[in-house]
């Protein structure tokens, strides 16, 4: 079972075990059918997604200095000590294992994240349990919006997994603040997203299993983001390419084509910034993996990068980490 807040004092003892499912049933973002035409859309869409990042209200602070420490809240109940990193973690890693069992788009739990932080940055929590109902309105909105099929089956239960905390009623009216908070600005560019706009451009240069498989990988570092607090107040594009750059670490060719073409787009790149997110993101895969061989969980094979080795999957979980 997932490890409760309380036990994860330091954030990287207990990352999420993630399961690299980029693609599932057999599909694939890229399948060789790129044209010129295609190019053009996907150089629109992603110009306009990083032109959203830059916009303030999609930005994010480090709205976690402004609460106690653990141990200025110890004496205090589970309930109503105070956020830190760990219950943010555990919640990503909660929304994976909701997402992934019932077959949800893992982009959702970027999306729903991307709410918390937003309102998070703007708004004081009280205390876990409300940060609880935050989390699970988020999710619910999240899946509400763009996961709309699975929404109908799946939003009824979310107060279910809650064991008792808050009703639908709760859940209804917490996601309403929400929307309020975030005025109603509810599809924030992803990480993923961008990644996958970038190597769009190259569709037309390379095979599609080529693209496929750094898809893939990259992905794989941008749902390591999601899970790190450490990245909120970093411009999507930055974690997109930090993620492209770990993918193609083996395949020099395809990096450096991916360099020119973000020259060739304009995208505002800090290689610092870059650079730091790129040793972070490995840093969590080393991490992921030592912590994955500690719990002998299921193994999954993970394409060739350096230094990687078997993941295992995260078990299907309907219950909240422990909070």
């Amino acid at each position: 079972s997932p490890q409760s807040c309380e036990d994860m004092s330091v954030l990287g003892e207990s990352l999420p075990c993630l399961k690299l499912e980029a693609f599932r049933d057999g599909d694939s973002v890229f399948d060789g059918a790129g044209s010129l035409a295609s190019r053009e859309v996907q150089y629109d869409q992603l110009t306009t997604m990083l032109h959203q990042e830059e916009r303030d209200s999609y930005r994010c602070c480090d709205y976690l200095q402004n609460y106690p420490s653990a141990f200025d809240d110890d004496a205090l109940s589970q309930g109503e000590k105070s956020i830190n990193e760990a219950c943010r973690t555990s919640i990503a890693e909660w929304m994976y294992r909701v997402v992934d069992h019932f077959r949800v788009d893992r982009e959702v739990v970027a999306i729903a994240l991307s709410y918390i932080d937003r309102v998070l940055s703007e708004n004081h929590c009280a205390d876990r349990r409300a940060f609880k109902l935050i989390s699970s309105a988020s999710l619910h909105l999240a899946m509400k919006i763009h996961s709309p099929n699975k929404w109908k089956d799946i939003g009824k239960l979310i107060p279910d997994l809650s064991q008792g905390d808050f009703a639908i009623e709760d859940l209804v009216g917490m996601e309403m603040e929400i929307v309020k908070s975030l005025t109603w600005l509810l599809n924030p560019a992803t990480a993923r997203g961008i990644s996958v706009h970038m190597l769009s451009l190259l569709e037309m240069e390379f095979p599609s299993s080529i693209l496929n498989k750094v898809a893939s990988t990259a992905i794989f570092f941008v749902e390591l983001s999601v899970c790190d607090y450490s990245f909120i107040t970093m411009r999507k594009s930055a974690i997109a390419i930090a993620s492209l750059l770990n993918a193609t670490e083996r395949d020099i060719d395809v990096q450096l084509r991916m360099k020119k073409v973000l020259n060739d787009i304009g995208c505002r790149i800090d290689w610092y910034e870059i650079s730091f997110a790129r040793e972070r993101l490995w840093a969590l895969h080393k991490q992921t993996y030592l912590a994955s061989t500690r719990r002998s969980r299921t193994s999954f094979s993970m394409p060739d990068i350096p230094n990687t080795a078997e993941f295992p999957s995260p078990r299907s979980s309907h219950r909240f980490p422990g909070m």
